[in-house]
């Protein structure tokens, strides 16, 4: 039987809305109401509005979905957002709260004919992410590449390795990462065949 079924779909194909996207283009800002467009190499676009002041913290998608059988749905809702503070001590983390679910989430996607927006638990048609229907050779190096992008991504955020003489809990975490990068970039090189370990030097 095969991992996943024909037609499934991967994080990296649906429609899909980041938080932490909305954050760096400033369509969210505490204390703020903040309108603006969103759009796809697909041609898709919607419109997007967010509101953080005193006692509401949403944002308002508005846009047009046209089924495959040409029927086109207006649609207009709302998705409440939810903030905990960072504990690293910097600033909030946001989260999206799934309007279908209701459960935290920090991507929403839209897919499999959905109308809305939505987390990927929220489906019953599984989102797959693109590792888990990778073939064995390509597993290896789409997981050693994200642990790259990852670790790239922590490492500029440390202030300190070590604090009162014990490893800081994001210097630990890029040291486990590192050390899953490298388990992973053993077993890429492994799965070659002979022959073209023997080309690339290995």
């Amino acid at each position: 039987m095969g991992r996943y079924s024909t037609g499934a779909i991967t994080t990296g194909e649906a429609q899909r809305i980041e938080i932490s996207f909305l954050l760096k283009q400033g369509f969210i800002s505490k204390g703020g109401i903040i309108s603006g467009s969103l759009s796809w190499n697909n041609g898709s676009s919607i419109g997007i509005q967010s509101e953080t002041t005193e006692g509401k913290q949403e944002i308002r998608l508005y846009y047009q979905n046209q089924k495959p059988t040409g029927e086109i749905n207006d649609l207009d809702y709302r998705i409440q957002l939810s903030s905990i503070p960072s504990n690293l001590g910097r600033g909030l983390i946001w989260y999206f709260i799934c309007p279908i679910s209701g459960r935290k989430a920090r991507i929403l996607y839209k897919c499999y004919g959905s109308l809305y927006f939505k987390s990927r638990k929220a489906y019953q048609g599984r989102i797959y992410y693109s590792c888990q229907i990778a073939s064995k050779n390509n597993l290896h190096n789409e997981r050693y590449f994200s642990l790259e992008k990852e670790i790239g991504k922590l490492k500029p955020l440390i202030r300190k390795k070590q604090y009162q003489g014990k490893e800081t809990r994001l210097q630990e975490r890029i040291r486990k990462l590192e050390a899953e990068k490298e388990y992973h970039d053993y077993l890429r090189w492994n799965n070659l065949p002979k022959s073209i370990q023997k080309i690339l030097g290995r």
